[in-house]
């Protein structure tokens, strides 16, 4: 492996910091090979893009700036290779003839992605399929990519939630930093009617992660539509209250460990509702979990991915500021994030004791006043 040249004198101190983020990024490579052994010919795809990249970029090398992480860009960019190089088999362009659109990563991995396996433009947005891990899911959201790159169109594909001509056209405008079900549910919105606003907050909720029973949660999403005088922070938690009452079912933790719970309303519609006794529907919930609240006490495990801390200088007349991306450990804490934030991540408590999920608190704190500043 080609350790680099690093433009830092033996004595800097930040020679060593480079050098064993340069070794982090090499003994991914290495994993990421080793994972096609059995696999030959995608073995060789990677290492001929691995090869294409170092030759015509810096992003295989840590990525420069104080306070930055420098192997996680890499890292990042060897997950999509390796994906791609397992669609070695459907690539139209050898990787050599490569020349790169951009310097920053993402754009020059689209450039390369599209130069693989594309005869058209694709959205930004579908870059994300190549994130996934193997699996059908991965299978088939790659599948789409590559369908639109010879020409598809995106209501020719088989996807999991029926669009209108009008949806179709605002998933192809969906911002590049969605997933593909993000992309899929602001389309959704959009061609409803729905405003630019409640696109966005529809897609940082349950429905951007997941897509299940369309024709009902379209039902919902016409009731958000019809009442723009709804406050737009209400609607994921009105989501969460559905999806709770409608399709519940999670596991919950008893005397005798893990049991499923039958979901309390599995008849809910729609169907008559007015946005007051919709809200009243949703204040008496918040009041119910805060009941719980009081229960039996859920705890967990911590997650490998470090915590964070900033400190943000200031000029001399200002008070620097720390910024901080904290886990949340149990339910009591995921109990008062919500009521702070106003969103009921309290129902994720199960989610978050069986390993399925982790929940962050973003803070900022000037002297010793700490607000919380987003949930994550």
């Amino acid at each position: 492996m080609n350790k680099c040249a690093f433009p830092y004198q033996p004595n800097d101190e930040s020679f060593s910091k480079r050098q064993k983020e340069q070794q982090r990024i090499d003994a991914e490579i290495k994993s990421a090979l080793n994972e096609f052994e059995d696999r030959p010919e995608r073995r060789l795809a990677l290492e001929c893009l691995l090869a294409c990249v170092r030759s015509r970029t810096q992003l295989l090398r840590p990525a420069p700036g104080q306070g930055r992480v420098g192997w996680a860009g890499p890292v990042f960019l060897i997950n999509r290779l390796k994906n791609l190089a397992a669609r070695q088999g459907l690539w139209l362009r050898p990787p050599e003839t490569w020349q790169p659109a951009a310097t920053n990563l993402r754009p020059a991995f689209r450039s390369l992605a599209q130069h693989l396996l594309a005869r058209y433009p694709v959205p930004g947005f579908m870059d994300s399929v190549w994130d996934l891990p193997a699996g059908p899911e991965a299978f088939r959201q790659q599948a789409w990519y590559i369908r639109l790159g010879r020409g598809a169109s995106v209501r020719e594909l088989n996807l999991p939630l029926p669009l209108t001509r009008n949806m179709a056209h605002w998933v192809r405008l969906a911002p590049d930093h969605y997933t593909v079900f993000q992309a899929l549910r602001y389309g959704e919105v959009r061609g409803l009617g729905g405003s630019e606003e409640l696109g966005r907050e529809i897609v940082l909720g349950r429905l951007g992660r997941s897509i299940e029973h369309p024709e009902f949660w379209r039902t919902v999403l016409w009731f958000f539509v019809r009442h723009p005088e709804m406050p737009i922070e209400q609607a994921n938690p009105v989501v969460d209250f559905v999806q709770e009452n409608k399709y519940g079912g999670e596991d919950v933790l008893t005397e005798h460990g893990a049991e499923r719970r039958v979901p309390p309303w599995p008849g809910f519609s729609m169907e008559g509702r007015t946005l007051k006794s919709m809200m009243r529907l949703l204040g008496a919930w918040h009041l119910e979990l805060a009941g719980k609240k009081k229960g039996r006490k859920l705890a967990w495990r911590k997650s490998p991915i470090q915590e964070y801390r900033y400190l943000e200088k200031r000029p001399e007349e200002e008070t620097d500021r720390l910024w901080s991306i904290q886990q949340l450990l149990d339910s009591e804490a995921l109990y008062a994030e919500g009521r702070a934030m106003r969103h009921c991540v309290f129902t994720y408590a199960n989610l978050c004791w069986r390993g399925e999920t982790t929940i962050w608190s973003l803070r900022l704190r000037i002297n010793d006043a700490e607000k919380r500043m987003a949930t994550i």
